[in-house]
């Protein structure tokens, strides 16, 4: 899937404006995160919809206080981080891509939302597990479903966006 955050610069380079590392990324190469992609000097999100990790988590597990407590979240994660932190404790999935980790399976935003909404006693859907800032654009197309259908969105994030993408996200996080 094509991604809105880049700008193309010569010799079929782009540069990814996602996050402040604002990565210069060759053709065929992948920023930081190891999950944008340049292919043909237009900046690919190899993760769209691509899911590592669900759960049906207690909220209080996110960790948030007092935000609807007792209740359940669907939790949703896919691969790659725009950090490296050591003491990560999902480093096998932040710290890989799509070719490094088997068992990825696809999830449509209009599935996502499917399932959660099935859910008992569920308020939503956490973008978790790894970075979900990364995960742009398919967090957006979900997140905007999910607060269509009523449920809530939540991010577990590092925090570490461009101005731009996140002021155009946070209106959907709850």
């Amino acid at each position: 899937m094509s991604t809105k955050y880049f700008i193309q610069e010569e010799n079929h380079q782009v540069r990814c404006t996602l996050c402040p590392h604002n990565c210069r990324i060759s053709e065929g190469e992948r920023g930081i995160c190891r999950v944008r992609k340049n292919e043909g000097g237009t900046l690919v999100a190899e993760n769209y919809g691509l899911v590592s990790s669900l759960a049906l988590d207690p909220i209080e597990k996110k960790p948030l206080y007092h935000f609807f407590p007792g209740s359940r979240i669907l939790s949703a994660g896919t691969v790659g981080c725009n950090l490296r932190c050591k003491f990560c404790q999902n480093f096998e999935i932040s710290q890989s891509g799509v070719d490094e980790h088997s068992g990825l399976r696809q999830f449509t935003p209009e599935e996502m939302v499917a399932l959660a909404l099935k859910e008992h006693n569920n308020i939503g859907i956490a973008y978790t597990y790894n970075e979900p800032l990364i995960w742009f654009e398919y967090v957006m197309d979900t997140a905007r479903l999910a607060k269509e259908s009523g449920l809530k969105n939540v991010m577990v994030t590092n925090g570490f966006a461009s101005p731009e993408p996140l002021d155009e996200l946070l209106p959907l996080i709850d």
